[in-house]
């Protein structure tokens, strides 16, 4: 059965994508780090924060050049 993120675990992401704004992809480590902090897996990290770039770009607060794929293994 899946568990719902807690306000407490997405706040703490929320805060690490508002440091970031810049920049708001978290790398391998980064994301390892903040999975283990939340409680919660790895691929529920990374879905976290392709999910929070979409509402980002879509309520259009934000627009950041996408980083680029080609020579990254870190995926979302």
């Amino acid at each position: 059965r899946r568990k719902n993120a807690t306000r407490e675990s997405t706040s703490t992401l929320k805060a690490w994508l508002y440091e970031h704004i810049k920049n708001p992809y978290p790398t391998k480590g980064e994301k390892i780090m903040l999975a283990i902090i939340t409680k919660m897996t790895l691929t529920q990290v990374s879905t976290w924060f392709a999910n929070a770039r979409r509402r980002l770009k879509k309520e259009n607060k934000m627009q950041w050049s996408p980083r680029n794929r080609a020579g990254d293994d870190d995926d979302d």
